[in-house]
């Protein structure tokens, strides 16, 4: 499950949750920024944490900072910020960090290049993270769209989307590179929402007019006729965000465009994937984060995110089992 140690009601919601049913306690951490992680509220929060007992967090690093403008950017990135982070994990017992993949918003550099670029930076994580026993795990990301108060509808990367190829090509330099400490963590929905993208691109060539498909390459184009999320999931992969959203086909038109560029963290049954197809490809031994929002917003109570659960407990005892939800 998912929570924000800054307010404690919601961890102590989500371990009552896993001690009802039996599991043993994982939350990914929601940070704000300097209201938590980066601010006099640091201290507070470890003990927000440290006050659940055996509990495995998984961290995500700061992506928006309301309270200042800040948007994560690794071609802009403060290391100190990164150490202030795996410190915080060292602080609670943590051995994931999240970090999504993006690099040079709205700037001019070549898809390449950018990669080349994120790769180095990356090493450099990689180094600390060994230092500290932390697993980074490196979240595919679609264009990034942005919430109202930071008065911006979107920002695009020259290295949007992270399509299956572009993973596979990353895992071969990653072992090449020994960054040992690295792994993915696929997004079910960012998947979902790069696939709609290339699917409207390959049916409307003129879509590569709107700014938010200029990163969606025609070697992208030519590689797959239709692109689905299940072609995301491979056998190496062992961590999923996972939450409902809507899949395009060409017959839903481009009236509700936003509808399918812009929705995630849905309760499961609020969109329209497939998740059993999903699930019976997925790996074995797989740690599966329910990134579900409450539908009636109650944040302190996130029914949807036992529900999500709940469903995937139930596929698993007719298939697969799963290491931790």
């Amino acid at each position: 499950m998912k929570a924000a140690p800054y307010y404690f009601e919601q961890l102590l919601d989500r371990a009552v949750k896993f001690e009802h049913i039996g599991i043993k306690p994982a939350i990914e951490l929601h940070l704000f920024g300097s209201k938590d992680v980066f601010g006099k509220n640091r201290s507070i929060v470890e003990e927000n944490c440290n006050r659940i007992h055996d509990c495995d967090y998984i961290v995500h690093f700061p992506i928006f900072d309301f309270e200042t403008g800040y948007i994560y950017d690794a071609a802009s990135f403060d290391m100190r910020l990164f150490k202030k982070v795996l410190d915080f994990c060292n602080g609670i017992g943590s051995h994931y960090l999240i970090m999504h993949r993006c690099f040079g918003f709205e700037g001019v550099l070549e898809k390449s290049e950018a990669e080349e670029k994120f790769l180095k930076i990356l090493a450099e994580w990689n180094r600390y993270a060994a230092e500290h026993n932390i697993l980074l795990l490196i979240e595919n990301y679609g264009f990034v769209w942005l919430p109202d108060a930071l008065k911006k509808d979107f920002l695009v990367s020259p290295i949007d989307h992270f399509f299956p190829w572009d993973m596979e090509r990353f895992l071969e330099i990653k072992d090449i590179l020994n960054l040992e400490n690295v792994d993915i963590l696929l997004d079910i929905a960012h998947a979902s929402i790069s696939c709609n993208m290339f699917n409207m691109l390959k049916h409307k060539s003129f879509l590569k007019q709107d700014r938010r498909f200029v990163n969606i390459t025609e070697e992208d184009i030519k590689r797959k006729d239709i692109l689905s999320v299940s072609d995301f999931i491979m056998d190496s992969t062992h961590f999923f965000h996972i939450s409902d959203t809507f899949v395009w086909k060409p017959s839903n038109g481009l009236n509700e465009m936003k509808k399918y560029l812009y929705t995630e963290n849905l309760p499961i049954g609020s969109g329209n994937i497939d998740f059993p197809i999903l699930f019976d490809k997925m790996p074995d031994d797989k740690w599966m984060i329910m990134e579900i929002d409450p539908a009636d917003g109650n944040y302190a109570d996130n029914i949807a995110q036992l529900d999500g659960i709940t469903y995937f407990r139930k596929l698993a005892k007719e298939g697969k089992p799963c290491v931790s939800l």
